[in-house]
């Protein structure tokens, strides 16, 4: 009976009669029909035993169809849970003895056998439906199974628990399980719950199989997870492999909510595999096109009734929403609706696009990616109602709320903002005018290059693709990807052994004769001088001499060989010590650095030091920097927006942000400028200091920036100097926060000032299209898609190293950046949505005042009657925040995160009393312009 099970489990059996006490619990006529999967006092007990007792012994020495049989115990809720429990018991203990160490590592390798496959979920299911009849509680014990797979519970515990044994008794970095990576564990989930759907049980004749219903819960449940990108693409790549039929019944299954949430997740995800770099003015290829058609199909596929219709019409109408996702996505959406026979969204979305374009709070406040998405909306879905119902555009285009809306658009101060209202009167006209009497208005900037583009989405006219197509951009993207993103911190691993420099025991010695040594005097020849010794080679034993020592990398495949090489220390020092000469010496040679170049950099975007290498964040700060500089214009773009891709640490993207603000300013001819001090060696006290493991994680991030912070300290002080010399001269007190300079070391200071160089400005002509709009967008979407969850929400470094990014390569632009006036009015309209949250954080107030400051001396050279007459709102604006922080800080009104001692608030009121300076003399000089 199974009560003589347990007993001969509690007696501690060995293993041979382990195993058969499992085969018999685990056959179906072994004990009169007991079966181990259904819950009850008796199998509780069995598990309980077995995770306690048995699993930690025999773990390690039970292989193949043995350790099988004992994870099939566990292949169950109950056994699921039970092995969760016993691994939080025991990270949350002590784990002092050697004994708990082996035990926990046991579990931890059981559990990650458990979980292995893509058939976990139906296997968990499949016992379910085997071990009850009772409908009610197989709905009770998959509601706990779901909600135990789709918390978040199996990746903390896992995580946690690895965390014990990698830093218990040793400093040694085991492998990584993959249940606690989230990415990877819900790329798992998506596809196991993908398995359960398309299962076709015999026994079930209703049109929809109970599996599918199942699958659709645990889908919904699974949306709150995270790492939704992942989880989708998981799940999609596995269905698609099927029947696209699968897809839209699972999808049918979902509730309302969850049905809104899956569409938003899959647009996103579609956004990751289809993006908009190749979508521009310049180039529209047909493998894009393609693309679009196939996307189109999967979202077509999912438009089975109306509340998806109306779901997908209101993003595209809804500007924030309609910015979150890519070009490529959202062409395809329309053609997805353009395409649905018996709905009319196409005329919803051309009254509610020219609506919110001809706003004119819109047109002033909005940002100009939301503008520039809703004018490309508007224009194909109006090609396209216009192809379907001529007269329904016709009657739009003539209605007054066109007309005024024309009119706003080119009454508004924004170059920007006025040309795509020219864009948008003259691609309307185009489709309902005749040719006489068509809209033109005769100016070079509806001929550029751009606006034939834009003029020219009346025209698109995208199919339908296929099942085909879909699968095969599933995999071109699945086949593109090289390196998974892998964690910077951790553990510093042991230094490599240390080789043999003596030889141990007696020596070999040579013995020469004095006669021949005498002779070999006398022969009148001049002998040769002796050659200099060989450090490396100077082992007395030949054995002992290493003959295959590493070569530097000659070829940038063989660099990249070497910076995956993990095993061998000197190799790994080798080539990321020659990286960037090697890079910078052939950038300008051939082709070879660009042909990698995409691949290299995200291969340097993704290392970690295995050998605890000196210098090792500023060796590959410096080889990113010379990567990004091989090829500004197809780099540049890639690398912004690496930034807000998912799975990336903190590190990583504050190491690819200064690598953009460094390479940006070595672009302005600012290189000098930023060259590192000497690296000094450590001179703190033993108790200033954590523990080795603690200091290399947490002192990563902040070393990875200390390059940019450098850079931004020198601007600083460059702009607040002549504030300074200026509050000096007229002795005033209301300004004291800016005199950081006393007046009696006014002529040495303007003596030793240097003139700036007159070196070419490559970076003014590339910031727009390289660094500030890719930017700019993606924290636009990654704010209206991700709200206050995203990265750039709830760590205040990565906001103010994304701040200070921008206002350095502003800076370093200059004055003569092509299209100044769009990127500053952009720029300050992000700065004045901060203003809430940097009034809870130091640290984000110290940043928004310092972009202020330098957006506003960029401006304030040869744009200052510009900004007083164009930007007088968001002047006033500034002024009076700059205003109000000014007089609180320094006091006791303030209180602030993130630091906020005297020091830092002394510095956040000098800051706000030179964007009060600058705001003062612009508001000035305007008056006097206007009134004399």
């Amino acid at each position: 009976t199974a009560k003589d099970a347990l007993r001969v489990l509690r007696s501690l059996p060995d293993a041979e009669t382990l195993v058969a006490t499992l085969k018999q619990l685990l056959s179906e006529d072994g004990l009169n029909g007991f079966n181990l999967a259904a819950p009850g006092p008796v199998q509780t007990q069995i598990l309980s035993t077995l995770v306690n007792d048995l699993l930690p012994t025999f773990w390690p020495a039970l292989h193949g169809a043995d350790r099988d049989l004992l994870l099939k115990c566990f292949c169950n809720v109950s056994g699921l849970n039970a092995l969760l429990a016993k691994l939080r018991a025991i990270f949350r203990a002590e784990v002092d003895k050697l004994e708990r160490l082996a035990e926990l590592q046991s579990l931890l390798g059981a559990f990650q056998a458990l979980m292995r496959g893509d058939n976990v979920i139906l296997n968990l299911w499949t016992c379910l439906q085997l071990a009850t009849l009772d409908q009610t509680k197989r709905d009770l014990l998959w509601k706990e199974l779901a909600v135990t797979v789709t918390s978040g519970k199996i990746i903390s515990t896992v995580a946690q628990a690895e965390d014990v044994t990698n830093y218990s008794q040793s400093n040694t970095l085991s492998p990584k399980c993959w249940l606690s990576n989230g990415a990877e564990y819900a790329r798992w989930l998506g596809r196991n719950i993908a398995q359960l759907a398309v299962h076709e049980p015999h026994h079930y004749d209703s049109s929809v199989s109970r599996a599918m219903q199942d699958a659709a819960q645990m889908l919904a449940k699974s949306l709150n997870l995270g790492y939704s990108s992942s989880l989708i693409g998981g799940l999609i790549s596995t269905l698609i492999a099927h029947d696209c039929e699968k897809l839209r019944s699972i999808f049918t299954l979902l509730p309302a909510h969850a049905k809104r949430r899956f569409l938003e997740q899959t647009l996103r995800w579609l956004s990751t595999v289809a993006t908009s770099s190749s979508y521009t003015a310049v180039s529209e290829t047909t493998s894009l096109h393609t693309d679009i058609e196939a996307i189109a199909f999967f979202l077509s596929a999912l438009l089975t009734d109306e509340q998806s219709i109306s779901f997908l019409t209101a993003v595209l109408y809804n500007p924030t929403l309609a910015a979150a996702y890519s070009r490529p996505v959202i062409r395809a959406s329309i053609a997805a609706l353009a395409h649905t026979p018996t709905s009319s969204s196409l005329e919803t979305i051309l009254e509610c696009t020219m609506s919110t374009f001809n706003d004119r709070l819109f047109i002033e406040h909005a940002p100009i990616l939301q503008q520039e998405v809703i004018a490309q909306v508007m224009l194909m879905t109006a090609g396209y109602l216009h192809r379907r119902s001529p007269m329904s555009v016709l009657l739009i285009s003539r209605s007054s709320q066109h007309m005024q809306g024309t009119s706003n658009r080119l009454d508004t101060s924004g170059n920007r903002a006025r040309w795509l209202g020219m864009i948008v009167a003259t691609s309307i006209s185009s489709l309902v005018d005749k040719e006489g009497s068509r809209m033109d208005f005769a100016t070079n900037d509806v001929r550029t290059e751009e606006a034939v583009w834009y003029l020219g989405l009346v025209r698109v006219q995208d199919g339908i693709g296929s099942l085909q197509d879909f699968s095969r951009l599933i995999h071109n993207i699945t086949a593109g990807k090289r390196l998974p993103p892998q964690p910077v911190f951790g553990p510093p691993r042991p230094p490599p052994p240390p080789v043999q420099s003596e030889v141990i025991g007696e020596k070999v010695t040579e013995i020469v004769d004095a006669d021949d040594e005498d002779e070999q005097n006398n022969d009148g020849l001049k002998p040769y001088a002796k050659p200099d010794s060989d450090p490396e080679d100077s082992d007395d034993d030949a054995t002992l001499v290493n003959r295959n020592k590493p070569r530097p990398p000659v070829y940038i495949r063989d660099l990249m060989t070497m910076l995956r090489d993990d095993k061998d220390h000197d190799r790994f020092q080798l080539g990321i010590k020659h990286a960037a000469p090697l890079v910078r010496r052939k950038s300008n040679f051939g082709s070879e650095v660009k042909d990698h170049a995409e691949e290299l950099l995200s291969l340097l975007c993704n290392l970690q030091d295995p050998f605890d290498t000196d210098n090792f964040d500023d060796l590959r700060l410096r080889a990113m920097i010379a990567v990004l500089l091989s090829d500004v214009e197809a780099l540049g773009p890639w690398l912004s927006k690496q930034v807000f891709v998912e799975g990336y640490s903190i590190a990583q993207r504050g190491v690819m942000m200064t690598a953009i603000g460094l390479a940006g300013r070595e672009l302005a001819g600012l290189r000098h400028e930023d060259e590192m001090n000497p690296a000094f060696a450590d001179i703190n006290f033993p108790s200033k200091t954590l523990q080795p493991r603690l200091h290399a994680t947490y002192t990563t991030a902040q070393t990875s920036m200390k390059r940019l912070q450098h850079a931004t300290n020198r601007l600083e002080d460059r702009l607040m100097q002549p504030l300074a010399l200026k509050a000096a001269d007229h002795s005033t007190t209301h300004l004291d926060a800016v005199k950081v300079r006393t007046f009696s070391s006014r002529l040495t200071n303007e003596s030793q000032r240097t003139v700036r160089k007159r070196t070419p400005n490559k970076l003014s002509k590339l910031l727009a299209t390289a660094f500030f709009q890719p930017l700019i967008s993606r924290y636009n979407q990654d704010l209206a898609f991700y709200a206050s969850s995203t990265v750039f929400a709830t760590a205040p470094i990565v906001l103010t190293t994304f701040l200070k990014t921008i206002a350095l390569l502003l800076h370093a632009s200059g004055p003569a950046t092509l299209h100044l006036p769009d990127l500053t009015a952009a720029f300050w309209d992000l700065l004045l949505t901060l203003r809430v949250k940097a009034a809870g954080d130091i640290t984000v107030l110290e940043a928004v005042l310092f972009s202020l400051l330098t957006m506003l001396e960029v401006n304030a050279e040869q744009s200052r009657q510009r900004l007083g007459r164009e930007e007088q709102k968001r002047l006033a604006e500034t002024q009076a925040w700059a205003e109000i922080v000014f007089e609180k800080s320094g006091g006791a009104e303030m209180r602030l995160n993130g630091g906020g001692n005297g020091k830092e608030e002394e510095k956040v009121r000098r800051l706000a009393a030179g964007v009060l300076v600058k705001c003062g003399k612009l508001i000035e000089e305007w008056r006097k312009e206007m009134f004399g």
